[in-house]
């Protein structure tokens, strides 16, 4: 008898909590081992290791399979790990605080941007955006600010790829995105407008690395449509700096915050 091993086990385990993730309203046994390519015994053993350590729950009324409450304690063990970016979590809160919106940071991750952190402003009609949210890298400023920073071969990569309109604003054409990107690495930042949610445009700024490779983390202020113009926007204490002087993806919203050095 063929026997698994255990990196192997441990592979479709994770590959079975990231199908759960994908589906939040859970799945049955038959569909989490079709979606995770695995045999249906396999994916039945595994689920139900899984829900004993609490990774997974079980729903016996409707016989789904979803995301235990396991898995919230590692989401916030990461958050307050280096990985998470958890030094700059206090940065963040400052600009929220000084400019009234919601500050984002988000890493690239694959062809989608993933929210790590995220500061609440002060307005009266607030943004909300879901640290663990994967977003379009084409349809947000955050995308198009890491993307404006990564070498050619690597921006020529996901320029290949599907630029699928996440709203009627987005822009899909690769050339026009390839020349949005060089604007965005020859000022230092990025913007959209109603490209990945209708009625919100945001702004955003690549934190530099320490040692002088591509930016890993960004940060965005993001502010709804209605109350708060695009030159206002501009305006904001970290993206003036960008005007005054501050050329390439180097900080600044970062050096207006004092994210910069915790991201490293």
């Amino acid at each position: 008898m063929t026997t698994t091993s255990g990196d192997d086990m441990l592979g479709r385990g994770l590959r079975l909590l990231t199908v759960l993730a994908d589906h939040p309203a859970g799945l049955g046994v038959s569909a989490a081992a079709r979606a995770a390519a695995l045999p249906v015994s396999s994916a039945h053993r595994l689920l139900g290791r899984l829900a004993a350590e609490r990774f997974v729950a079980y729903d016996e009324d409707t016989r789904r399979y979803a995301l235990g409450a396991r898995v919230l304690e590692l989401s916030r063990g990461f958050q307050r790990s280096p990985a998470g970016y958890s030094a700059a979590a206090a940065p963040m809160r400052r600009l929220a605080d000084r400019t009234g919106l919601p500050a984002i940071a988000g890493i690239l991750y694959d062809t989608d941007v993933l929210l790590v952190l995220t500061a609440q402003g002060t307005q009266h009609l607030q943004l909300r955006s879901a640290e663990g949210t994967r977003n379009a890298w084409h349809a947000t400023s955050l995308g198009k600010v890491l993307v404006a920073g990564l070498p050619e071969r690597e921006r020529d990569e996901l320029l290949a790829a599907e630029l699928a309109a996440v709203t009627d604003r987005t822009v899909t054409d690769p050339a026009a995105v390839r020349k949005e990107l060089d604007a965005v690495r020859e000022r230092g930042w990025a913007e959209v407008d109603e490209e990945n949610e209708v009625g919100v445009r945001s702004i955003a700024v690549a934190v530099p690395s320490p040692h002088g490779e591509a930016p890993r983390l960004a940060v965005s202020l993001g502010a709804a449509v209605a109350l708060t113009g695009a030159d206002e926007l501009r305006a904001r204490p970290g993206p003036a700096r960008v005007r005054r002087g501050h050329r390439g993806a180097h900080g600044p919203l970062s050096r207006s915050s004092g994210v910069t050095a915790a991201a490293r």
